[in-house]
C-alpha cells in the first residue's frame, strides 16, 4: 500500500549502485514508485534489485546527465547519493588534486543533477529534489577540508535552489548523514561499534519524507540523520 503517494510516480536515484543509493531505491520501489537507479556502471546481476530499472551515466558529464532525463518520463522525484570521501590531513599538506576531485564528486555532480531536474520540474510545476550532504559540511574538526568544503557547497546549493523554486510546487532539500553502516565503512573502521551506526533502511525514511507529495511545505531543509 502506498501511504506516501508514490504509486506509479517516476523516481530517479543517482548513485543507485552504491549501498545508500540501493537502499533508497529499494525503499521507493517498495512504496510503489517507478524507480530508475543511475550509476556510472550498471550493477551486476546479484546486486540488481527487483522492480528497479538501471541506467549507466557519467554524472560529471553535463550532456550525459541531461540524457538521463531525456531517456524516460519527467521524474516526480530526483534523489542523489553520488559523492566521494577524503580523510583528514593538515591544510599545510593540502593536495590540490584531492580538493578538486572532492569538489567534482560531491558538489559538481549535485549541481548538474539539480540543473537538469529543475529544467523538467519547473515547467511541470511540481517535483522533489533531495540531495545528500554530510555532517562534515557543518563541522570544522575531525574531518578533512577537501571533503568538508565540498559538502558545505552542497548545503549552499540546496539553499540557493530552494530560494529559486519557492512557491512553484518544486522543493529542494537534503539529508545530512553522519557515519552510515555500510560494508565499506565497516571495513575502514573494523573495531567500531557497528550496531550503533545509523542503518540504511532507517536513513531512507528521511528521503521518503522529503520526497513525499505531502511534504510540499518543506523546502531548503537539511535533515540530520
Amino acid at each position: 500500500m502506498d501511504g506516501e503517494g508514490f504509486a506509479g510516480r517516476p523516481v530517479l536515484v543517482f548513485g543507485g549502485g552504491g549501498a545508500l543509493g540501493a537502499g533508497i531505491s529499494a525503499a521507493f520501489a517498495a512504496a510503489g514508485a517507478r524507480v530508475t537507479a543511475v550509476d556510472k556502471s550498471i550493477p551486476g546481476g546479484d546486486r540488481r534489485l527487483d522492480g528497479v530499472e538501471y541506467l549507466a551515466a557519467d554524472v560529471l558529464d553535463d550532456d550525459a546527465v541531461g540524457g538521463v532525463f531525456d531517456a524516460g518520463p519527467a521524474p516526480y522525484a530526483v534523489l542523489s547519493t553520488v559523492g566521494g570521501f577524503a580523510g583528514q590531513r593538515p591544510l599545510a599538506e593540502l593536495d590540490l588534486a584531492e580538493l578538486t576531485g572532492q569538489l567534482e564528486l560531491n558538489l559538481v555532480t549535485a549541481a548538474l543533477i539539480t540543473k537538469h531536474a529543475l529544467a523538467v520540474m519547473q515547467p511541470a510545476g511540481t517535483g522533489r529534489i533531495v540531495l545528500t550532504a554530510s555532517r562534515a559540511g557543518v563541522v570544522s574538526k575531525g574531518t578533512g577540508f577537501a571533503y568538508s568544503v565540498s559538502k558545505l557547497g552542497v548545503l549552499h546549493l540546496v539553499t540557493m535552489a530552494a530560494d529559486e523554486v519557492r512557491g512553484t510546487g518544486v522543493t529542494v532539500n537534503c539529508v545530512v548523514p553522519s557515519l552510515i553502516d555500510t560494508p565499506a565503512n565497516r571495513a575502514a573502521i573494523p573495531d567500531a561499534d557497528h550496531d550503533a551506526w545509523p542503518k540504511i533502511p532507517d536513513i531512507a525514511r528521511s528521503y521518503l519524507f522529503l520526497a513525499s507529495p505531502r511534504s510540499g511545505l518543506v523546502n531548503g531543509a537539511a535533515i540530520p540523520v
